[in-house]
Formats: C-alpha cells, sequence, structure tokens
C-alpha cells in the first residue's frame, strides 16, 4: 500500500472557471520512507499541492489519500493519527514560530495533547527532539525565544517540531531557501539522518535543482510547471536525461562555480524563449518552448511513460536533451 496517493487533484482559489486553476489533474504517489522532490518555479503551485497533501486544504477536484484512506473522510482518532502522521515545515522559520512563546512551550504541548508524553516527562522528550536536530539542549535553551536564535537554530526548531510527533511524512516547503548555503547543507544533512533513524518520507518542495540533487539521491523528481506535472522520474534519471524543455531549461540555469565550465556550458546552453503564462489549451509550456509545434499548442499532451519509470508530458519527449547534446563539442 502506498503510504500517500494523490489522484486527479485540480485546485481554485476562486470559483472553477472564474481563473486558471492553481494545480491542473495532479497524479503521483509515495511509499513509505520514500524521498520525493517537488521542482518548479515560483507560483507554480508546489507550495498548494504540499497545504492540499497536510490537510490543510481540500481540494476543489479529486483526493489525497493517506495509507489508502481519503483523508477528509477521517474522523475522530483516525483523524488524529493522520494528522500527527503528516507535518509540514514551512520556508520561512522567522514566521513558523510564535514569538511570544519560548522553544521548550513551542514543542511540549504537542507531545501531551498527542499522549506522547505526560506533562511531568515533557521537557525530557523536547530535549530529546532538539539534540536529534543537532540542537543543545540545556535549560537555558527551553527557556529562549524565536529572536534569540540564528536563522537555522529557527529551521531546526521547526524541523524538532515536526519529528516530536513522530510522523511517517514530511512535507519541507523549501525549508533551506532561507538559510546561508554554509547552513543549508548542514540542514539538509540533519533531515537525511532523520530519514534513516525514524523511516521518514519526505515531500521535498524547492525550486532549486542543486539542493534537490542533493537531498533527493536515490529518490523521484516531480517537475511542476502552471500546476501541471510535466515529467516524473527517479532523481539520476531526470537529471542525466532530462525528457521535457522545461526540466532541461531548469538544469542549465543551476549555477556552476568554475568560470571556465560556465563559458563552455552558456555556448551549448539552449535558447530561452520568453512567452506570457501557460495556454488555456496545450501545453503548458508551449507558450516559452523552443521547440513548440502547431499540435503543442492545440492539444495537452498526455501523461507517457518514455522510459520505464520515466514520465513525461510533451509531444516531443527527449528533444530538448538531444537538441542539447548536439550543441556539445
Amino acid at each position: 500500500m502506498s503510504l500517500l496517493e494523490v489522484s486527479a487533484v485540480s485546485h481554485w482559489y476562486t470559483s472553477p472557471g472564474a481563473s486558471p486553476p492553481v494545480l491542473r489533474d495532479v497524479n503521483f504517489s509515495m511509499a513509505p520512507n520514500e524521498v520525493v522532490a517537488l521542482v518548479g518555479e515560483s507560483g507554480c503551485g508546489k507550495t498548494t499541492l504540499g497545504k492540499l497533501v497536510a490537510g490543510l486544504h481540500r481540494p476543489s477536484t479529486g483526493d489525497v489519500k493517506f495509507e489508502g484512506t481519503p483523508i477528509w473522510s477521517l474522523e475522530g482518532n483516525e483523524k488524529r493519527r493522520y494528522r500527527r502522521a503528516v507535518q509540514l515545515v514551512h520556508q520561512d522559520p522567522y514566521a513558523s514560530l510564535n514569538p511570544g512563546v519560548t522553544i521548550g512551550d513551542t514543542i511540549a504541548p504537542a507531545l501531551v495533547r498527542n499522549r506522547l508524553a505526560r506533562r511531568r516527562d515533557a521537557s525530557s522528550a523536547v530535549v530529546q527532539s532538539l539534540l536529534a536536530v543537532g540542537l543543545e539542549a540545556s535549560a537555558q535553551f527551553l527557556d529562549r525565544y524565536p529572536h534569540e536564535l540564528s536563522g537555522g537554530q529557527r529551521q531546526r526548531v521547526a524541523i524538532a517540531r515536526a519529528i516530536s510527533l513522530r510522523p511517517s511524512l514530511i512535507v519541507a516547503d523549501e525549508a533551506t531557501s532561507m538559510l546561508d548555503v554554509s547552513v543549508r547543507v548542514a540542514v539538509l544533512d540533519v533531515l537525511l539522518s532523520l530519514r534513516q533513524a525514524q523511516g521518514l518520507a519526505y515531500l521535498f518542495i524547492s525550486h532549486d535543482f542543486g539542493v534537490v540533487r542533493y537531498f533527493a539521491r536515490g529518490g523521484r523528481i516531480l517537475v511542476m510547471l502552471y500546476g501541471v506535472l510535466v515529467e516524473e522520474g527517479p532523481t539520476e534519471e531526470v537529471i542525466a536525461h532530462a525528457l521535457h524543455p522545461y526540466t532541461v531549461l531548469l538544469l542549465q540555469s543551476v549555477p556552476v562555480p568554475d568560470p571556465s565550465l560556465n563559458r563552455e556550458r552558456r555556448r551549448r546552453q539552449l535558447p530561452l524563449v520568453l512567452g506570457g503564462p501557460a495556454p488555456p489549451r496545450g501545453c503548458a509550456f508551449s507558450a516559452r518552448c523552443p521547440f513548440a509545434k502547431e499540435v503543442c499548442h492545440a492539444v495537452a499532451p498526455p501523461r507517457a511513460e518514455v522510459v520505464a519509470g520515466h514520465w513525461a508530458r510533451c509531444w516531443f519527449p527527449g528533444v530538448a536533451l538531444g537538441a542539447r547534446q548536439a550543441l556539445q563539442p
């Protein structure tokens, strides 16, 4: 049984038909202890999908199932169990922690509420969660407020709050994007070590393919554009043999620190077409695709398995990769 199933999900923040949907017919599943990275530019619907998975919004159409059961049909103890099993780590640690509540009181009440610790033992349980994310666990630290911590410490506290409830799935929404690069790698390593120690699954949301490549090794990548999943496959396969032109353009935008390699890469980059938003019909990328044909503008491509386990929504999958390879010396 899959841990999570998202089936035919579309979502509007207004009445359907009044504006384009934020998500369009999204389908994917996750197994226990799996890492799935959701990649796309800002505004493509990544955060909305994360909120639907976490049960913060109900999809306009379609279903989100957790362990085989639609989450919006859950009641009573089953609903509480789901709420505990799926935790969300927000992008902004400055906003996700209450500035008027100490670190100890940020984490302890949920442990008591979910009967994971008795009130008199809650501080000890909080200490264990903080140690698990690499923070000091002194009594003085528990009495500190969020404004007394660095950005990296705040985000670790947010992660500690999430893992303290012993979840099965963590939705990490741009969890490292506001951190310095040196701190970012340390936080990613904390998340990966927690996966091994606690058997966690991650829906890791990011716009940064460089971060995704590091975090989702051995997992899968979903590429989203204008609310449409345009490509899906194993991490190494998507990065090495991207099938959709949008994925290829995202990959070639990842910075290269070596100036000589960067100059060489610029010589063989695909052209970027400046276009408007997704058309009402056709491929979501057709207005910006350098390889678009008439059919791309007129008819939306189906989701097709081009290689075993590697899917794409493109009428001409692989054409961008082939063109890029032809530009190599």
